[in-house]
């Protein structure tokens, strides 16, 4: 038979690969710890009468372990499973643990608590439509970042060309028809010297009006002296 208090003797002045020490205090990192605690009562391997709350998968199961069990330890932890009503889940703690040590209901209802309050948050945060984070890796940003200031650069470069050519054409210094130059290009060329012809012509047309009204009036001055 294994002698609780010699084991939390070992454990607590030698050497535990769970415990974790801290300015404030000692803590377990054992799984089942009910309270995460390093202590005589939360001790899952000091003591060999045990039970505390896991969750898995949205599932909340009560583990128990018992001195019986003690030399079979793939069959240590008996699991029970619990209900999904918090107040059905309290019940069957009270009946599982129904001669157990106080420390441990105690405890395992907090536990089942705290354990409700952030599964019903997980789902709370479930229905909420929140935006998806896609991870991007560094080296295909700065890949990505590399090939659009390139083209960028190269649209520039294009845009400074053409309008080097378009110049060029205006001031017809490859004659009257050009033959390496882009039709595209002659098209713009040939557009924007007809919207010039119409604009002069606009101008003309204005300036003969004004004229003519300037005419007009002088007549009317001459007809009333």
């Amino acid at each position: 038979m294994q002698s609780d208090e010699v084991i939390w003797q070992v454990i607590n002045q030698h050497f535990c690969s769970y415990k974790v020490k801290t300015p404030t205090g000692n803590f377990c990192r054992n799984e089942y710890n009910v309270s995460g605690l390093c202590n005589r009562q939360s001790c899952p391997l000091a003591n060999s009468r045990y039970a505390t709350i896991r969750e898995q998968n949205g599932i909340i199961y009560l583990y128990m372990k018992t001195p019986e069990r003690a030399h079979t330890p793939a069959k240590m932890w008996e699991r029970v499973k619990l209900s999904k009503n918090y107040a059905e889940a309290l019940a069957r703690i009270d009946k599982e643990l129904l001669y157990w040590p106080n420390f441990l209901i105690h405890k395992c209802k907090q536990r089942l608590t705290k354990v409700t309050q952030y599964l019903i948050k997980m789902r709370k945060l479930k229905l909420k439509e929140r935006p998806q984070l896609v991870g991007i890796k560094k080296k295909i940003e700065r890949r990505e970042r590399t090939r659009e200031r390139k083209a960028e650069s190269a649209a520039r470069l294009e845009k400074a060309i053409e309008k080097e050519l378009i110049d060029r054409l205006k001031s017809k210094a490859y004659g009257d028809a050009p033959l390496n130059v882009n039709e595209e290009i002659w098209r713009k060329v040939l557009e924007e010297k007809d919207l010039q012809a119409e604009d002069d012509e606009t101008s003309e047309e204005e300036e003969e009006e004004e004229e003519e009204e300037g005419e007009m009036e002088g007549e009317v001055r001459l007809h009333l002296r």
